[in-house]
């Protein structure tokens, strides 16, 4: 539930003719396939196509361990037949490479997922993963607020819509569930973790409530963060903060002086994702000590990193209830090691089941923090998302942490044609989803 478009949403914006390339299943709408001796995937091309021949890799990969030819019909379309019985469990990417004649060929990739719920995924915590885990959080708690609120200006819906456009990468009213027709805004900031201060913006519906209680947390990146306007028009206390200790609306943005500290791969504690973390868990500390937040309905959404950042949040606080990480970023760092390491040998992965985890200091340091290894510990309700053509957040990866959870009332939407940007109706869904589950805490 976070924007994260190229451009703002704008009339004025046009986007540019092209010819596409379409790829769908009678099959499997999702691209999701169950047990079958045959996968059939149809190939629309928006040329004038004369041939297509296809290969077949595991996501990631770019070796191919399967090929063949489309079979052409009217219309410029071709049925792919994939013989089902050359594949295990797991996510693979079909390449297309279309003869457009005049000897040009165009191409373009498909990732599909086979019998997902079979593939098996190992854990790669450290052995003392709980008990640093644990520590961490006791050294946040003993850390006072000191809160300072700021405030800024009330805003209406029509200012919302225009802050949308402008400002938020969001379409101006594109959700039908708006609570309230005013809000306020306030800049905040409390005390974190060595010393240091983190500063959000937060938007509230007019009232003295108490209000559901929002962590919007923010994709990856030094900039200045939107006002969660919308967020707080559609019933909550939404705080978006800025995560590496940095003030919220900043001109100019340079990575912090703690991130400038050569990293230690013997102490986790040295790690950017240590601070950030411990600087999302102080932000449930901010939302329940306020007045105008019921502090069991507390809720955590984001994008990318913010996908990151719900799962850990939700992992190490039981007082999150709910979470929407969307386009997760970041997790079963290993397979991407994996894949990263084939490509350069040429090989095509199918001489293994699961990625050969290598215990160097490096690696151990990094499963600290790969949000794969805090998913069992997730016990609230999740709602996921995974854009199939998503290369910075890819399904293999983001479906780990989904397989994983804690919880039995989850819930992933694989998006098809999607690759690492935001989807309407998924946060069209995702608002009612949240209504529900907060219902049920009455």
């Amino acid at each position: 539930m976070e924007a994260n478009l190229n451009k703002p949403w704008s009339k004025e914006v046009s986007l540019p003719v092209r010819s596409f390339i379409t790829f769908y299943s009678k099959e499997a709408d999702n691209l999701i396939f169950k047990k079958s001796k045959k996968i059939t995937i149809f190939c629309k091309s928006g040329y004038c196509s004369v041939s297509l021949n296809w290969t077949i890799s595991k996501n990631l990969f770019t070796t191919p361990f399967l090929s063949g030819k489309g079979k052409p019909i009217p219309g410029n379309i071709f049925i792919i037949n994939i013989p089902a019985e050359k594949l295990k469990p797991g996510f693979y990417d079909l390449k297309v490479y279309i003869d457009v004649g005049e000897k040009q060929m165009v191409t373009d990739i498909c990732t599909f997922g086979y019998e997902i719920g079979k593939i098996w995924y190992c854990l790669t915590k450290p052995d003392n993963f709980e008990k640093f885990w644990n520590n961490a959080k006791k050294s946040i708690s003993t850390v006072p607020l000191q809160p300072e609120e700021i405030f800024i200006q009330e805003m209406t819906n029509n200012e919302i819509d225009q802050y949308n456009v402008k400002s938020a990468c969001l379409p101006p009213r594109y959700d039908p569930g708006i609570r309230y027709d005013k809000i306020e805004v306030y800049k905040v900031s409390f005390s974190s973790i060595n010393r240091l201060r983190v500063y959000g913006w937060l938007a509230k519906p007019f009232g003295k409530g108490p209000f559901p209680g929002m962590l919007v947390f923010p994709g990856a990146g030094y900039r200045p963060e939107p006002i969660p306007a919308e967020h707080a028009r559609h019933g909550y206390v939404a705080i978006d903060i800025q995560v590496h200790n940095q003030e919220v609306d900043q001109n100019k943005y340079e990575k912090p002086l703690w991130e400038k500290i050569s990293i230690d791969y013997n102490k986790p504690e040295t790690s950017e994702f240590y601070t950030m973390y411990l600087n999302c868990l102080q932000a449930v500390n901010y939302l329940v000590s306020r007045k105008d937040v019921d502090s069991n309905k507390i809720v955590a959404v984001g994008g990318s990193q913010g996908g990151r950042l719900s799962i850990i949040s939700a992992s190490l606080d039981t007082r999150i209830k709910a979470i929407v990480p969307a386009i997760l970023w970041g997790a079963n760092f290993m397979y991407q090691k994996w894949a990263e390491k084939s490509n350069l040998k040429g090989s095509d992965g199918t001489n293994a089941f699961l990625p050969e985890y290598s215990g160097t200091i490096e690696n151990k340091f990094i499963s600290y923090f790969d949000p794969m290894n805090f998913a069992p510990d997730v016990r609230c309700p999740v709602l996921m998302n995974a854009g199939l053509r998503d290369t910075v957040s890819p399904p293999s990866r983001v479906h780990s942490v989904f397989k994983l959870l804690g919880t039995k009332d989850k819930k992933i939407i694989f998006l098809p044609g999607l690759g690492h940007d935001w989807s309407a109706e998924f946060d069209r869904y995702a608002w009612r989803w949240l209504e529900r589950k907060l219902q049920k805490r009455i």
